[in-house]
């Protein structure tokens, strides 16, 4: 199984990713080729992604409070994908950060609804999530905000979070000692808060998130055995599915969280998930979306069947990652 993914590495259309729009070429010069963000090109691609007529794009969509949507839109259950909710993480991959007074002013946004606790989520009533919370610590930690003390209160909160089976669900009535604690955790929550921890780098390397890989890679063993709690957290037909942005529990997002831990290193479990993905390249050695978001439809990855240089960038993305924990 290994020889059958190093091989696969030394396939990388480098060329093509590389003539593709900047925010590919920008993640492709960092994550494939190695370069440094101080690389002067780097930093020209990086000027070029501002500039670009679909991020321009984005940027004009901001309302007058300088944010995406409407104030009730990230209190909604489940947020629209065009709101400020899932546009940060999007921008942090393109290589926004919060030295963009924009991206600053949409994150000032999201910490005025955080809750008392520290957690984010719905209202009304006002209900602090799991899923919600590693959503949105995971999107304003890559844009610069991981040592802000709001973030770190956002972590003191998650950290309570961990269920008896070592995953997390947003039900406060399967909390250990209370009535449901039995039940099996939400495998989508879970992932959410590990994305959450892989950003932070002491609690990274945390029995924690150890405990919460496990629980995710036992989910994978077991699928369709058993149905998880929550939203869509079960492992089943679509869960294969090449899908960007990552607001849904699929493989990518699965591979692209779980990979950043240590404790995926050597795990046969991971090796086997990442050859199944690979199986899915056509003969150029690209892939493509295969379940899209219509609000991105402008963008090759919001597009079925069309060769799409960012879905082809994850997967090599994540290839390597694996390959560095072996």
């Amino acid at each position: 199984m290994l020889n059958k993914l190093e091989g696969f590495l030394e396939s990388v259309p480098i060329n093509w990713l590389l003539d593709g729009e900047p925010f590919v070429r920008y993640r492709t010069l960092i994550d494939i080729q190695g370069r440094e963000e101080d690389d002067k090109e780097v930093v020209a691609t990086k000027r070029l992604v501002f500039k670009h007529p679909l991020i321009k794009q984005i940027f004009d969509q901001r309302n007058k409070d300088g944010y995406w949507g409407t104030p009730r839109d990230i209190y909604t259950w489940w947020p629209k994908k065009d709101t400020t909710f899932w546009l940060l993480g999007v921008l942090a991959d393109f290589g926004f950060t919060k030295e963009n007074k924009k991206i600053a002013n949409a994150c000032e946004y999201v910490f005025s609804t955080q809750f008392p606790c520290g957690g984010f989520g719905w209202a009304p009533p006002p209900t602090p999530a799991d899923c919600y919370t590693g959503i949105l610590v995971e999107s304003l930690a890559k844009l610069g905000y991981g040592t802000d003390p709001r973030i770190k209160k956002a972590y003191e909160w998650l950290l309570e979070r961990q269920r008896l089976d070592n995953g997390f669900w947003c039900k406060n009535t399967g909390l250990p000692g209370r009535v449901r604690e039995k039940e099996p955790s939400c495998a989508f929550a879970t992932l959410c808060v590990l994305g959450a921890l892989a950003q932070n780098p002491e609690l990274k390397k945390s029995a924690i998130a150890q405990k919460g890989v496990e629980f995710l890679l036992k989910c994978w063993e077991n699928r369709g055995k058993i149905k998880y709690a929550g939203h869509d957290s079960k492992i089943g037909k679509g869960w294969e599915k090449l899908k960007y942005p990552f607001t849904d529990y699929r493989i990518l997002k699965y591979l692209d969280i779980l990979s950043q831990f240590e404790f995926t290193r050597n795990d046969n479990r991971m090796i086997q998930i990442m050859n199944d993905l690979i199986t899915k390249r056509d003969e150029k050695g690209c892939f493509y979306a295969e379940t899209v978001h219509k609000v991105w439809s402008d963008f090759d990855f919001g597009q079925k069947k069309l060769s799409s240089r960012w879905i082809t960038l994850i997967v090599y993305q994540l290839a390597k990652r694996v390959m560095q924990t072996l």
